[in-house]
Order: structure tokens, then sequence, then C-alpha cells
């Protein structure tokens, strides 16, 4: 088989042009060699991005993970709101104490001609937390009550109407500005609020630190509360607005509050209510020795009732062992020593 170059032609066809020269040995080359002469091309390039599944699995890991942390972010935010209620009591426990050292008494729950006392804007009603306006930095605010005048008096509308940052619990968004969210503690039960009650802060009466006789310690002073909002007379008034008991489980207010039956139900004026917070679970208590507890809604109400009470006598419950009694227990007595024959004994 005899190979033809570009040698092989004669030079008068070919002529002196390269160009011409060029063009004939492309003529000449094979379909393979004109294959092998062509840039090569990736066949199987890949393409940038995601794919369908992948952005599916993306968004699932996404989902998984803020799933995850919104129970995170809400358990943190709601231990922020804690430590802010915690200081507002620390705030009130010390006032609390510098007014029984002051005036040798605590401040008595509400002021009125007499009782009991009916949760309406009628009558004087000025409440504990005014006296302990000086002792907590707000000085300006107690002289600008007219204590001559009833609270409800248009001489005090203006600082009736006043938002106290110490008074309020962040956790408690749907009360109205100028509410408390703190109450003084009336009464062990569900009684009017009158002369009588055996709380420390009730109608006229000032207590002393020597008629708290279950110790400081023992006995709550002030606990968190929740109104209605059309209910609330504000932070001024000595009625249920300012002043609460022991005698419901914490939380039940919130039938009356954030129930469907707060919306239909008319609360007899003579009702003051119990201990309810929106932190969930449970309420903060302050006690007279400036300690403040959470109790929860599962606390037994013989214990929440001991401590509403200043006098009641009884060893706190919550004391007591829940092993068996004593009575009941087998003794491990080691056997009396035989005492030593007598000489007739002896001599038998």
């Amino acid at each position: 088989m005899n190979v033809m170059t570009e040698n092989s032609f004669p030079s008068t066809r070919l002529g002196n042009s390269p160009k011409l020269r060029s063009v004939e040995v492309v003529k000449l080359l094979t379909p393979l060699e004109l294959k092998a002469a062509r840039p090569l091309r990736p066949e199987n390039r890949g393409k940038a991005g995601f794919t369908l599944v992948e952005l599916l699995v993306v968004i699932a890991i996404i989902g998984v993970l803020v799933g995850l942390m919104l129970p995170a972010m809400q358990n943190l935010r709601e231990m922020s709101r804690r430590s802010n209620c915690q200081q507002n009591l620390t705030q009130l426990s010390l006032a609390l104490s510098t007014y029984a050292m002051e005036h040798t008494h605590y401040p008595v729950g509400t002021i009125a001609d007499s009782g009991p006392v009916r949760s309406e804007a009628v009558g004087d009603h000025h409440n504990w937390i005014i006296g302990l306006l000086p002792m907590l930095d707000a000085q300006t605010v107690y002289d600008a009550v007219d204590k001559n005048k009833s609270v409800y008096a248009p001489e005090n509308a203006e600082v009736r109407n006043l938002r106290l940052p110490f008074l309020q619990c962040p956790s408690a968004t749907k009360m109205r500005e100028n509410t408390s969210c703190y109450a003084g503690i009336v009464s062990s039960t569900e009684t009017p609020i009158d002369t009588n009650n055996d709380g420390v802060m009730f109608l006229n009466v000032p207590v002393r630190d020597e008629d708290i006789s279950d110790g400081l310690a023992y006995t709550a002073f002030v606990a968190e509360k929740l109104s209605r909002f059309e209910d609330d007379l504000g932070w001024m008034s000595g009625t249920r607005s300012s002043l609460r008991n022991t005698g419901h489980p914490i939380n039940a207010e919130l039938a009356n509050v954030r129930g469907k039956s707060s919306f239909t139900t008319t609360l007899d004026p003579l009702y003051v209510g119990g201990i309810a917070s929106d932190h969930g679970s449970g309420a903060h208590v302050l006690m007279g020795s400036g300690e403040y507890k959470f109790c929860s809604e599962s606390i037994d109400l013989e214990i929440l009732k001991q401590m509403g009470n200043r006098a009641d006598g009884g060893i706190p419950i919550e004391w007591k062992s829940s092993e068996p009694n004593s009575e009941t227990l087998t003794p491990n007595v080691a056997p009396a020593p035989k005492a030593d024959p007598t000489p007739a004994e002896a001599a038998e």
C-alpha cells in the first residue's frame, strides 16, 4: 500500500502558495485523524447548584434545628422575666423592712371608714403600696398623692394612672398599665377584707413583728396576682386590686382572668381572690424574712393557708416527715441484764 504525502504530488499542482498546500493536506486526512485533531470537549461536565433532593434535606434539617431551639429560647426568656420579677420582690422586701424599722410596724393593707371593704371605686382605700413609696425611691410620687382625698378623687387621678416599674411583672402582658402585679396577703382564707383578718396587711390595723408568732420566715407578706382589665382599680386601690389571700390554689384565679368565664362572670364586690401569675406552673411569694419562693400550682393548699396566717400556732406541715410514725416502728432494744440472784434464790 502506497502512502501519499505532500511530496508525492507534482509541484505544478500545489503551486507555491502555503494556503493551497495546507488545504490539500487537510483533504487527505482520514476521518479518524480529523476526529483526533478536534479539541477535546468534556462530555460529562457536572452542573453547579443544589438538586431538589438536597434542597429538601437542608430545609428539613433547618426545621428540626429551629424546632429544638425555640423551646430553649422561650425558656431563656421566661427565666429572664422571672429574674426581673424577683428583683421587684427584693425591692418590696427591703422597703417593708425599712418601713417597719422606721414605724415599728408594717403598713396597713388599706384604710377605710369601716369594713368589710368592697372592691369598688368608693371610699378612701389608701393602701400599703402608698406607704412604701418613699422606700422605693419614689418620694415624688408619694408627695403627689393627696392623703386627704380618696384615691379615686380627681385630685389623685394623675398619680393613680402612673405605671410604676417596680410593680410590673414582665410576664403579665395583659394587665392594665397602672396596675400592681403584687398584692399584700390579707388572710389565709377567702374572707372579705376587714379588721379581723389573720394575714399581715388588712383593714386599718397595723401589724408588728411580735404579732407574727409563726415567724417571719414562715409568713407570706406579698404574692403575685392577676386581675381582669375591667375590674382592676389601679395600684393605689386598697381593694382586691392590691390585696389577696392564700385560700385558693395557686393560679385558680386564671379561670376568672383568662378563661372563657371571664367574659360572663360578675365578681362579688366582697370577693378577694388568690395568688396567680403568667409565669406558668406557679407564682412568686415573698416571705416576711425577705426570702421569695416560686410556689408550684401543685403546692398543698394547707401549706399555702399556713403561710398566709401570721399566728395559727401550728407546726408547718412542710416540716412534717413522710416516714411512718415512731409508734408504728418496732424498736431494736437490747434485753435488760438479769439481776444478781438473792441469797434465798441462790440457796435454792
